[in-house]
């Protein structure tokens, strides 16, 4: 049997980003529930902030893929995805399908909300903080801090449970591996008109280091 020819599709500075914000996002509920280490906590938090703001950057300067213009789709695909979902003969997506894409701008945005709440939120004993917490009132920086508990605990918790379902969905009943190509970038049976020929690496790196400019600018001067 000729085994098929995968061409590349998930650059790698957006691979970078999908596991860094993986272990980030493990490594920050890690230390809030088990360790209790929160210097570390908020270390984990203002790195997925980073990422976050690099990820924006990406979604305007990144391969085809990667650009969110690309994965933009009107309420009637939406829907005609969704009464096809089952169906062997559905549309195939290269990049993000109407759901995944969904997901994308909800994830990015619950985490973003995450993040930034981070930066004024404090402890229920007021002994750790965050580093823009002193440029609020005590009550406004709880209130706050109630936000950014809830958010995690009943929607970025809820998100990445039907994230991780829709990948063993995709995977046993549509017969679509997405995380082997999260890893390699590849697939199989791409049109050469979707392969990405530049990883934009250079892009990537600068837009990375502006990133993390901004998020130290935001911790250490305002």
């Amino acid at each position: 049997m000729e085994k098929k020819l995968k061409k590349l599709i998930w650059d790698l500075p957006l691979r970078l980003f999908h596991w860094l914000l993986v272990i980030l996002i493990g490594l920050a509920w890690y230390t809030v529930e088990i360790s209790g280490d929160m210097d570390l906590h908020m270390l984990a938090g203002q790195g997925i902030l980073a990422l976050l703001i690099f990820r924006i950057f990406w979604g305007f300067l990144g391969t085809k893929h990667s650009l969110f213009k690309n994965f933009l789709f009107g309420i009637p695909e939406i829907f005609s995805y969704i009464k096809n979902i089952f169906s062997s003969s559905s549309r195939k997506y290269i990049g993000h399908n109407p759901l995944g894409s969904i997901a994308v701008f909800i994830i990015l945005s619950l985490l973003l909300f995450q993040t930034v709440t981070g930066l004024f939120a404090t402890d229920y004993d007021g002994y750790f903080k965050g580093p823009l917490n002193d440029l609020i009132s005590s009550a406004t920086g709880n209130s706050i801090t109630g936000l950014h508990h809830e958010n995690f605990e009943i929607f970025i918790t809820s998100i990445i449970f039907i994230h991780i379902f829709a990948i063993f969905f995709h995977l046993l009943v549509k017969k679509e591996n997405l995380i082997f190509p999260m890893f390699s970038g590849k697939k199989a049976d791409i049109d050469a008109n979707e392969e990405i020929k530049d990883p934009k690496t250079l892009k990537a790196l600068i837009s990375f280091i502006a990133a993390s400019i901004i998020v130290l600018l935001l911790v250490n001067i305002i």
